[in-house]
């Protein structure tokens, strides 16, 4: 999940490396096989003062919890509410080899409020792109057109839908999707390209 090799070795950009949440799921992992396992508890990792032996789970200890701090704080600083921070979170991340991931759940009414600021009359101007000054004053709403809003839009409503993660919305392609023609209406059809099992089973 991190940016160095177990040698201390900075990790090529080609590689992807793991979410946070996959870090999560490791140390718990861990943790639990420590405890459960190998019967060391859940007591902190610490040095005795009787025996200097050290006891407790190491997957609890101090140190891996600052790691563990540490590496959401490097890994998680993305948020669905705000587009421009979003597309900046997918392209820095994606040139470092990381996996976007959100911080941010998102709702109904978030998704509802998105969906009529980005459907503005003012908004749906189709205009050229061109180069813009480094300096000065720049309107934060101003940051695309109205087809790169619709997308995005329509990239949060099945996100929404299909509890997908940033990592699992950016897999999916075009051949994905289906269109259908139902009593004069257009039914989308996606087709996920990747097992995505319910919590309450199914999938």
């Amino acid at each position: 999940c991190d940016e160095i090799n177990l040698d201390n070795t900075p990790k090529d950009s080609s590689i992807t490396r793991s979410t946070f949440t996959h870090a999560q799921k490791m140390r718990a992992a861990a943790t639990f096989g420590f405890g459960r396992v190998h019967g060391l508890g859940m007591q902190v990792w610490h040095q005795s003062e009787i025996t200097g032996n050290w006891v407790g789970n190491p997957s609890v200890s101090e140190t891996l919890s600052c790691y563990m701090l540490s590496l959401r704080r490097r890994k998680v600083c993305g948020s669905f509410a705000c587009h421009s921070a979003f597309l900046r979170l997918i392209c820095s991340q994606t040139q470092k080899g990381e996996t976007a991931t959100s911080a941010r759940a998102i709702s109904s009414d978030l998704l509802k409020r998105l969906y009529d600021f980005n459907t503005q009359p003012e908004l749906q101007e189709q205009y050229s792109y061109g180069p813009t000054p480094r300096n000065g004053f720049k309107n934060p709403t101003d940051w695309a057109g109205p087809r790169a809003r619709l997308l995005l839009n329509l990239g949060y409503a099945i996100a929404f839908c299909g509890l997908l993660r940033v990592d699992e919305l950016l897999k999916i392609q075009i051949h994905d999707i289906h269109p259908e023609q139902i009593d004069g209406r257009t039914k989308l059809t996606l087709h996920l390209p990747m097992r995505k099992t319910s919590q309450f089973g199914g999938m």
